[in-house]
């Protein structure tokens, strides 16, 4: 089996779709016109999407954008031979606009996302993301000082490609390495996950969560949307809201070992059963044997 990707925008040799056995267009909203034609000349279409590319975060698009992109999904949801959503969420939206969607989990590779044979000292409360997503961790920022100067003794790390510079708070940056990321990872004894409610932030599909139950790490996360699918309804992380959520939860975690392994193990053995990628690989086989 081969597989040949190009940038969705950047295609253009539509004389060549018949050869391909599946063409997979991922999250991009192409127009109407050319979802049509990957349609009528391909053999099979199939759609995936683990964001809601349709929203957009902050500031709602304008009425006239808002349909226009409507109109896009709708004719993906007519068009495709399968639509593949990371969460219910995303299935649920999809369904609104005429899909019927199955849902396939987020998938790490088990090989190289594990949790260390013994962890250091001193214990490490940890955050990774893009340089966008320190605006999640700039809000818990008031919550992480306070702890940081009831527990002096803990080691924070913050893994991205930017510096965010705080001079309030003292952690080590860890810059983005490609590859490099699954080994500081299980560096962390308890991992971050804050997000800020929102239609867009609902559907986001939680790959750090799952980066942490993978690496056997504890998980303090934001209980919005597809998050709380993720965790099952909070119980595999400790769900804070508030900044005072945010305290007690890294309290206890600090304080508390055996919560915090207890946590950490039941993700661990969630990411096994449904998100290693052998074993989503076979929900995806079984659709694509159909």
């Amino acid at each position: 089996m081969t597989l040949e990707h190009v940038p969705a925008k950047a295609f253009g040799a539509w004389s060549s779709l018949g050869e391909y056995d599946v063409v997979i267009l991922q999250k991009t909203l192409l127009k109407r016109g050319l979802i049509r034609r990957i349609a009528r000349h391909t053999r099979r279409f199939i759609y995936d999407v683990d964001d809601r590319t349709w929203l957009r975060p902050g500031k709602p698009h304008d009425w006239i954008t808002r349909q226009r992109i409507s109109s896009r999904v709708r004719q993906i949801a007519e068009s495709a031979d399968l639509c593949l959503a990371a969460n219910g969420i995303i299935a649920d939206d999809l369904r609104e606009h005429g899909a019927n969607p199955t849902i396939v989990p987020m998938a790490l590779d088990g090989a190289k996302w594990h949790p260390a044979e013994t962890r250091e000292a001193p214990l490490t409360i940890g955050w990774t993301g893009s340089p966008a997503s320190l605006q999640y961790l700039e809000t818990i920022r008031p919550a992480l000082t306070d702890i940081q100067n009831e527990f002096p003794e803990v080691r924070w790390q913050i893994h991205c490609g930017q510096d965010p510079n705080w001079s309030d708070f003292k952690y080590e940056h860890v810059p983005f390495v490609p590859d490099q990321e699954p080994m500081t990872v299980r560096g962390f004894h308890v991992g971050l996950l804050p997000l800020r409610d929102g239609e867009f932030a609902r559907g986001k599909s939680p790959i750090k969560a799952l980066q942490y139950f993978a690496s056997g790490v504890a998980l303090i996360h934001s209980p919005v949307g597809a998050t709380v699918e993720l965790t099952q309804s909070n119980t595999l992380g400790m769900a804070a809201t508030t900044l005072e959520d945010w305290r007690e939860c890294l309290r206890r975690t600090i304080t508390d070992r055996q919560t915090r392994e207890t946590t950490a193990s039941a993700g661990r053995e969630v990411f096994l059963r449904q998100h290693e990628i052998k074993e989503v690989f076979k929900i995806l086989q079984g659709q694509l044997d159909k």
